[in-house]
C-alpha cells in the first residue's frame, strides 16, 4: 500500500461489501506494523474506529502507542468497553492508496454485541460522538505504573456494565475520528460517497461462504473518501440536497411519510427531553439495517398498508414472530403474492424545500436477505428507551448513490443523493 501523502482533490475509491457483516457495508483497513487487513461496518451513526481483538495483534504491532484511555459505546442494543490506541492504519491500493499515522483505535476487550463476519466499525459521523475517558488516576491507585490501558488491565473483570459506568466515571477525553483526522490533514475533501444497493445481503445458496457472497455484485458497493459529483459511473447526476440540520449525528428534518397515494403522515418534532441527546427528529444511519420508525409514525404506517390490504400488516407481524424465534425471515413467494406500495419520506432540504425519497417494496422487503429464498421486513417501531426519532437506515439510501458533504453551506453540512446506475444482473 502507498503511504505517499495525498493532496485535497484526490479521491480515494474503495470496494465496500456486504458479505461480512451481512446488514451493513465493510471497508478492509490495514491494522499497524504488520499490515493485517480488518473489514470494518461503515456507520454513520457513530465516529469511533473499533477492531476486535481476532482481527489486530497489539502485542505484535511496532507502530503502536498505548495510551491511559479507555471507551465505551452504546449503539441499538450492543454495547462494548476497550483500550483507545494509537497505530498506523492503510487502505485502498495503486492510486487509492492512502496511509495514516497514529489513528485513534478502539480495541473492544468487553462486548456486548454481535458484528457477525465483520471486525469492527468505521465511524464516519462528526467528532462530538468520539469520546473517551482518561483512566490515568484510577490506574494509579490500583498501582499499575505506567498508568496505561494496555495491556489491558480489567482483564478480569467480567461484567460489562460495571466497566462501562466506571470508564465513564473518568475524565472525558475527546478523541480525532479517522474521516475528520484525514480532512484535517488536506488528504481529502470533508465529504465522503457511499453507493448502496441493498440493506441485507443477498444469498443465492445457503451454502455460499463470505468470498462467494462477496462475488455477487448485488452484495457490492463503492466508497469514495473525498467526491464525489463527478462519479458519473456510480449514478445519474440528479442530486436531490437534504439539510443536516445538527452536526451530532447528521441529523436530518423529517417532515412527513406517505404509505403509496394515500395522505401524508406528519411526523412530531423532537421532544423537548431529547435535543441534547438526540439533536433532531431523524438521522441518516448507514449502520441500520432498518428503517427505524417513530412509533407514532410506525403504526400510522401500518394502518395506512392494512387500509390498503390488511394481508400487509400481517405479513409483516408473522416475519417479527419469525424473526423473534430462529432470525428468519418469510418465503420470497408469499411477499410476491401481495402488492405492496411506495414509502415516501419528505425531509427538509438545504433551500428550505422538500426532499422526497422514495423507499420501494424491494428495499424495504429485500428478497434472498440473509437467506436463500426468504425476505426480510425492514420496518421497526422506535426501540425502547430511544428518543422520539426516526433512523432512516439502509433500506431508504438503498438504490442510490449518497454524498455526505460536510463542509457544505453554511458549515453543518448536506447529504446529497442521486439514484445509483442500476446492475444489469438476475436476481
Amino acid at each position: 500500500m502507498d503511504a505517499n501523502p495525498r493532496t485535497v482533490g484526490d479521491d480515494l475509491h474503495l470496494p465496500i461489501s456486504l458479505a461480512w457483516a451481512k446488514g451493513g457495508y465493510t471497508v478492509s483497513i490495514a491494522f499497524g506494523s504488520e499490515g493485517r487487513t480488518a473489514r470494518l461496518i461503515l456507520d454513520t451513526g457513530s465516529s469511533t474506529l473499533v477492531v476486535l481483538p481476532h482481527a489486530y495483534s497489539p502485542e505484535q504491532d511496532e507502530a503502536l502507542a498505548a495510551t491511559s484511555w479507555a471507551q465505551q459505546l452504546r449503539y441499538g442494543q450492543g454495547h462494548w468497553v476497550g483500550p483507545v490506541l494509537r497505530t498506523r492504519l492503510a487502505f485502498g491500493e495503486g492510486p487509492h492508496a492512502c496511509c495514516v499515522e497514529g489513528a485513534d483505535v478502539s480495541l473492544v476487550e468487553a462486548a456486548a454485541q454481535d458484528f457477525h463476519d465483520a471486525d469492527g466499525m468505521f465511524g464516519l459521523a462528526y467528532g462530538g460522538l468520539d469520546t473517551g475517558h482518561d483512566m490515568a488516576g484510577h490506574l494509579a491507585v490500583r498501582g499499575i505504573d505506567p498508568p496505561l490501558t494496555w495491556p489491558w488491565p480489567f482483564a478480569g473483570d467480567g461484567d460489562t456494565d460495571a466497566l462501562a459506568r466506571l470508564v465513564l466515571q473518568q475524565p472525558r477525553v475527546d478523541l480525532l475520528p479517522l474521516f475528520t483526522q484525514l480532512a484535517a490533514q488536506g488528504r481529502i475533501r470533508d465529504r465522503f460517497g457511499l453507493l448502496v444497493r441493498r440493506a441485507l445481503v443477498h444469498v443465492r445458496n445457503d451454502g455460499d461462504d463470505d468470498d462467494a457472497l462477496d462475488a455477487d455484485p448485488l452484495n457490492r458497493g463503492v466508497m469514495v473518501l473525498g467526491g464525489g459529483e463527478d462519479c458519473a459511473a456510480l449514478h445519474d447526476g440528479r442530486f436531490q440536497d437534504i439539510r443536516i440540520v445538527h452536526d451530532l449525528y447528521y441529523n436530518a428534518r423529517l417532515l412527513a411519510v406517505q404509505v403509496g397515494d394515500l395522505a401524508r403522515i406528519a411526523v412530531p418534532p423532537l421532544a423537548g427531553e431529547y435535543r441534547q441527546r438526540a439533536a433532531s427528529n431523524a438521522i441518516l444511519d448507514t449502520g441500520s439495517s432498518f428503517l427505524v420508525l417513530e412509533q407514532g409514525v410506525h403504526d400510522a404506517v401500518m394502518a395506512d398498508l392494512g387500509s390498503l390490504d390488511p394481508r400487509l400488516p400481517a405479513l409483516g407481524q408473522r416475519f417479527w414472530s419469525n424473526f423473534g424465534k430462529d432470525r428468519q425471515g418469510v418465503p420470497n413467494a408469499d411477499v410476491d403474492a401481495l402488492d405492496w406500495p411506495d414509502l415516501r419520506f419528505f425531509l427538509e432540504a438545504v433551500d428550505g424545500g422538500e426532499v422526497v425519497l422514495t423507499c420501494p417494496p424491494e428495499h424495504y422487503w429485500p428478497r434472498n436477505a440473509m437467506f436463500a429464498g426468504q425476505a426480510f421486513f425492514l420496518l421497526m417501531p422506535q426501540l425502547a428507551g430511544w428518543p422520539n426519532q426516526t433512523v432512516l437506515g439502509l433500506p431508504l439510501l438503498a438504490g442510490h448513490f449518497c454524498m455526505f458533504d460536510r463542509g457544505a453551506g453554511d458549515g453543518l453540512g448536506r447529504v446529497r443523493v442521486a439514484r445509483a446506475h442500476p446492475l444489469r444482473v438476475a436476481g
